[in-house]
């Protein structure tokens, strides 16, 4: 268990007598330092999701949402029972939360950003699918895990400044997983692709929705001069308000 319920950097502060700076508050599905360290800030407040057992009690207070990396997406979600053979651990209170903070966010139009697991939720929600397995599905052109973290580069195939700093259209990113996107959903533009055509990075429409962005890699882990971390980081600040 994380050592905190929630992280907050700073809470209230006091100027000009009893004037309160306003604080934002961002809910992650699952926590982690990596996550916490990456998005925190001044004023910003960070509550763990899959920390608090009533998850309605703290979706009115979110100023953004992140649903992070973990588990398989139990593919019944998405109506493919010959998944289950090749998901690894499933976990149902997991799925069950990120659907809720999805909907909330989507409802409301509260920010959202997707990280590897995260992006294949947003996949998932709004009718989309997974490949069960990489390497059985789509082969070994690119190597997405490898008993642990890899590198490889990614394209970028459609102009997102909210993830992709602007001047270069390839990157290499890190990849730990052995499922990803199929189907796209309707909802969904890819805007990033691995060289072997799977999807890496996507926007929500604008039209459904004003910020939902998500990448399959770990910008969280890619270190803080990195700049796919720092923009999306960045880009994600400014929506909240921040």
């Amino acid at each position: 268990m994380f050592r905190y319920f929630l992280s907050i950097t700073l809470t209230c502060v006091i100027l000009s007598g009893c004037q309160k700076v306003k604080h934002k508050t961002i809910i992650l599905s699952k926590a982690g330092d990596n996550y916490i360290k990456w998005i925190e800030g001044e004023n910003i407040i960070v509550l763990d999701a899959y920390t608090i057992n009533n998850t309605d009690s703290i979706l009115n207070l979110a100023d953004g949402i992140i649903l992070t990396g973990g588990e398989d997406i139990n593919p019944l979600l998405y109506n493919d029972s010959s998944n289950l053979a090749l998901c690894e651990t499933i976990n149902h209170r997991r799925d069950s939360i990120e659907q809720k903070l999805f909907d909330f966010a989507f409802r409301h139009k509260i920010p959202l950003m997707g990280v590897c697991r995260g992006m294949q939720m947003m996949n998932v929600a709004t009718g989309g699918s997974l490949y069960g397995d990489l390497p059985s599905e789509i082969g070994i052109e690119v190597i997405h895990r490898n008993k642990g973290e890899v590198m490889h580069e990614i394209v970028v195939i459609d102009t997102c400044s909210l993830i992709f700093p602007f001047g270069k259209d390839t990157f290499t990113v890190n990849s730990w997983h052995h499922q990803g996107l199929k189907d796209i959903s309707a909802c969904l533009q890819v805007v990033a692709k691995s060289h072997d055509g799977l999807a890496e990075a996507v926007v929500m429409d604008k039209a459904l929705h004003p910020f939902m962005i998500a990448v399959q890699f770990h910008p969280e882990r890619l270190g803080k001069e990195n700049p796919i971390h720092l923009q999306m980081r960045n880009s994600f600040h400014k929506a909240i308000g921040h």
